[in-house]
């Protein structure tokens, strides 16, 4: 039996096709050391790296030349985070954010002094209104909005373009770990400051790479200072993009294969995967709403989701359950607190957290019922 992975809000699994072709052609035949000489190999890779700054780009909606490659989204997000916030500074965020976003605001707040405002949202799903949001900026003078575009524990899409219209002048920056490649995402008409991803989610690249992409009027200074094969006579570092922001040697083989899983995207279109995975996880969440002992946690109908779902069952450690799935039934999915605590706070599933079912583009509706099955079992005391 074939592994059923429905753990896709922590990675892809597979990868989209051609990704891993891409990243064994650059190594065996570009893998100099971009801006580092002029020779063949170097400039090989160069080129390989800009070609898939494009294919980001024409994917998300973003500018080439303010697309930037780093290590992850973790990375980006303490980039930008400590480039703004300094001392006296106040930064508003949802309830649902996840720790890439708040141990580093945290430090921020023990370090720098500066002031969180969390906006705990009214539903059940702990998504704060535009309205909402806005009104927390009113209280006092705020220098960011840092929201995650969609839960990773509940897969609840919060209103960033909303948000972004209503707060202006104040910046608005997204974490789109969980929505790039399975959201429809236009950044030039999101009217948000930044927007960050992941490129082995959603994107279906490779692990070690991650994206930011930048607004014409939002700067950010770099997190990390080194070569970057340009004004190599200067001390300071470049004032231009991409180098400004990206010191050291590039990623030139994640880079590669996030490029080619960014064209498999845009060829297969990112509506499309959206549509089926949105098929896919309302048929999940109605049949374990059957089951008696299973509570869908933050699930509502009629708002709008990515392909996670959340759930508990009365009766079993969330843990044992998962390890049960993965060993008798060949399904992958992940139990605890997803390294979200605050959305489980918000959701009242602190500390024992969920199980969370992660619908990828290539699952089908036999992966899904096959998991509906295995919880009825196991609620039926088969387990």
């Amino acid at each position: 039996m074939r592994v059923i992975y429905l753990d896709h809000g922590a990675t892809a699994f597979p990868r989209a096709p051609g990704v891993a072709n891409a990243m064994v052609r650059f190594l065996d035949e570009a893998s100099g050391n971009p801006g580092r000489g002029g020779h063949r190999l170097a400039v090989a890779a160069a080129r390989a790296i800009e070609a898939a700054r494009e294919e980001v780009a024409a994917l998300l909606g973003g500018d080439p030349e303010r697309t930037l490659f780093g290590p992850g989204a973790t990375f980006w997000l303490n980039t930008v985070l400590a480039s703004h916030l300094w001392h006296g500074t106040r930064v508003v965020v949802s309830a649902l954010e996840h720790n890439a976003v708040m141990r580093p605001l945290r430090w921020l707040e023990a370090c720098r002094g500066v002031d969180i405002a969390v906006v705990p949202g009214s539903g059940p799903s702990g998504v704060p209104t535009a309205v909402e949001v806005a009104a927390c900026v009113a209280e006092a003078p705020t220098t960011l909005v840092m929201l995650s575009h969609a839960s990773n524990v509940t897969g609840a899409v919060l209103p960033v373009a909303a948000v972004a219209a209503v707060v202006a002048p104040v910046p608005v920056v997204v974490d789109a770990a969980q929505t790039a490649g399975s959201l429809c995402i236009d950044f030039s008409s999101l009217g948000a400051a930044a927007l960050v991803c992941s490129g082995h989610k959603g994107l279906l690249g490779p692990p070690g790479i991650g994206t930011l992409l930048l607004s014409p009027e939002f700067e950010v200074q770099p997190l990390v200072r080194g070569g970057t094969g340009s004004r190599s006579e200067s001390e300071e570092m470049p004032e231009f993009l991409p180098d400004r922001l990206e010191a050291g040697t590039s990623n030139g083989v994640g880079a590669a294969g996030l490029g080619a899983a960014c064209s498999w995207l845009r060829k297969r279109k990112v509506e499309v995967i959206h549509e089926h995975e949105q098929r896919l996880v309302r048929r999940l969440a109605e049949g374990l709403g059957e089951i008696p002992s299973v509570t869908l946690q933050g699930w509502e109908d009629a708002a709008p989701h990515t392909g996670i779902l959340s759930f508990t069952a009365d009766g079993v450690d969330n843990g044992e359950l998962a390890a049960w799935l993965d060993r008798t039934r060949d399904i992958c999915l992940r139990a605890g607190l997803h390294c979200a605590p605050a959305a489980h706070r918000r959701l009242g599933t602190f500390p024992n957290g969920t199980l969370r079912a992660g619908i990828g583009p290539f699952n089908t509706d036999a992966d899904v019922d096959s998991l509906i099955t295995a919880i009825r079992d196991a609620a039926d005391g088969r387990m």
